[in-house]
């Protein structure tokens, strides 16, 4: 695929490349030897990075593997980029399993984030991201974003970004979604469309769309969002071969039944006959 962008001369100047913060596990311990992804970034020139790691990966012995070496593995990461990439490198790293661990071992995040928050100016990489599988509920997204968003503040790291992927497993993942960004997210990561792994996620369509709705001006300034519904619909069909489940909120074919059908058509006729609409 990249080969093909390349090829037709895209700018890359701007694309982000996922990589895994290590790609090997030995006896229990996270292996340094160059990572996949990053090696592909490099042939290729993708100079920013995305680092995803876990904190709760089964194959992984904390005991032996505590936050301290954690930390010091990413920091080598963050210097092997910089080396190889380019030295301006955005680079942001994922909390894959950020919600399980702060159900479970919520010491490990705070340990993470505190060194991410303090290292000095000159080092910081561009921000956090995080994500929910879509088993978590409002009230506990929005309660982990403000303690992580404060935690950064607090150790003086304002201008990091903070950015949210929501999963979508429940029904809960676009109101979750707001729900983060109300909260202190920075911004979300994710595609135009729904369609992701397992159910999909809370897309950017939606998403931008939505603070549209609730008075944001800012996203309208920066992103041609008279476009959003039309490029939903095409990714997804590049995606799938299908366009989107009719009953798709936004960009589904039924969702224009709300705005220009049957309801407003009938209350022409009769304006009581859709009282709540009204």
């Amino acid at each position: 695929f990249l080969e093909e962008l390349i090829s037709q001369k895209e700018d890359l100047s701007g694309a982000f490349g996922f990589a895994d913060l290590w790609e090997k596990v030995v006896d229990g311990i996270p292996q340094p030897e160059p990572q996949v992804g990053l090696e592909k970034c490099k042939k290729f020139g993708i100079n920013h990075v995305m680092l995803e790691f876990d904190l709760m990966y089964h194959k992984i012995n904390y005991n032996r593997f505590n936050m301290k070496k954690l930390c010091k593995f990413m920091e080598d990461r963050f210097k092997w980029i910089r080396a190889n990439l380019s030295p301006e490198s955005l680079i942001l790293v994922n909390f894959r399993d950020f919600s399980s661990t702060l159900k479970n071992e919520p010491a490990r995040v705070w340990e993470v984030v505190r060194f991410l928050a303090t290292l000095p100016p000159q080092e910081r990489i561009l921000g956090i991201a995080y994500e929910d599988l879509g088993k978590s509920i409002m009230d506990q997204m929005e309660v982990w974003t403000k303690a992580v968003r404060k935690e950064m503040d607090r150790c003086g790291w304002e201008a990091g970004q903070l950015l949210v992927h929501i999963h979508e497993q429940w029904g809960l993942g676009n109101a979750t979604n707001l729900e983060c960004l109300a909260s202190g997210a920075t911004g979300i990561w994710a595609g135009v469309c729904s369609e992701g792994a397992a159910l999909g996620h809370a897309d950017s369509c939606t998403t931008l769309l939505n603070l549209i709705r609730l008075g944001n001006t800012v996203v309208q300034e920066r992103y041609n969002c008279k476009y959003l519904r039309e490029a939903a619909i095409n990714v997804t069909k590049i995606t799938t071969g299908e366009l989107p489940f009719k009953r798709t909120p936004i960009y589904g074919d039924r969702a224009l039944d709300m705005v220009f059908g049957f309801i407003h058509s009938a209350m022409k006729d009769d304006p009581t006959t859709y009282d709540g609409f009204v």
